[in-house]
């Protein structure tokens, strides 16, 4: 310890992906909480001796010594974290939505595999956003909330394209505002609504 600076130990939660953040420049932070119950924050400094690998949650306790400015360069943060101890690290499960899924069922709608209207969607937790084809449009959104089993969209945003079969398109869409919570079998991704009820069913792409 440097003389003027003072040391003290917390615990921190550390998301499973880093997020855009800005800095001295455009750059990827953590996703940092200090309790369960707080809201993720960007994260802008380091650890020294931790290593983060995305897909995993992680609790940590580390050592934060306060350093005297006057020591400093102006864009120096004053605060310096040091790893003491990973309390626990585990696979998230949401992280397995991070891809790319090919839409094959829409409520009691079987998509033909060899339609040209072949929906597809792909899931960005870093951005917290999907992004895909409704079969005719290309299609945006914010992912407003996700847990182990709950997945909820905002608005859904698309091109303005008229395609001469607009069922699958249409139906996709409605039912994208639907999902409430979801349910992972293998490469298989089950949506349901408030109610329980199916409204889609996906497929991994690799």
């Amino acid at each position: 310890m440097s003389c003027g600076s003072t040391t003290v130990k917390k615990k921190i939660f550390i998301n499973s992906h880093k997020t855009n953040c800005v800095g001295v420049g455009p750059m990827q932070c953590l996703q940092v909480k200090y309790t369960e119950s707080d809201d993720w924050s960007s994260f802008y400094d380091t650890i020294e001796g931790f290593d983060f690998e995305p897909g995993y949650l992680y609790q940590i306790d580390v050592s934060v010594e306060t350093i005297d400015t006057s020591t400093l360069p102006a864009d120096k943060s004053n605060l310096k974290y040091t790893l003491s101890k990973i309390v626990s690290k585990k696979r998230d499960s949401r992280y397995l939505l991070n891809d790319i899924w090919v839409v094959t069922n829409i409520g009691n709608i079987e998509i033909d595999k060899t339609s040209l209207q072949f929906p597809q969607l792909e899931f960005s937790l870093k951005n917290m956003q999907v992004i895909g084809n409704d079969g005719c449009n290309n299609i945006r959104g914010a992912i407003r909330r996700i847990t182990e089993t709950n997945l909820e969209f905002g608005p859904i945003m698309g091109t303005k394209k008229l395609c001469s079969q607009m069922d699958i398109p249409n139906a996709l869409n409605n039912a994208i505002i639907e999902i409430h919570s979801y349910k992972l079998d293998g490469l298989k991704l089950f949506c349901f609504d408030k109610n329980g009820k199916e409204v889609m069913k996906c497929l991994k792409v690799d």
